[in-house]
């Protein structure tokens, strides 16, 4: 089996810190909550650079649910080597 394209529209994923449901939904963990800045040691990190990205790409299993909790539709999986409806 292929591993999957997964594809977080960072415009419509704009409060991924606060809002986390994809992350809480995933039976095997695959989606990881980031910085677009990369760590930034003793610094705060503004809310606003957070992100959601999928880390774990080999233990998809394609069940969709984090598709389906998006409350703003911003995730797209796809197993077809990468073509992502």
């Amino acid at each position: 089996m292929a591993l999957p394209t997964i594809l977080v529209d960072d415009e419509k994923c704009h409060d991924p810190l606060s809002c986390r449901k994809c992350l809480l939904v995933c039976p095997t963990r695959v989606l990881g909550l980031g910085t677009s800045v990369g760590p930034e040691k003793f610094k705060q990190i503004d809310p606003a650079f957070f992100v959601v990205r999928g880390v774990r790409f080999q233990f998809c299993t394609g069940c969709d649910k984090c598709v389906e909790v998006c409350p703003t539709h911003a995730i797209q999986i796809s197993f077809d080597g990468g073509k992502v409806a």
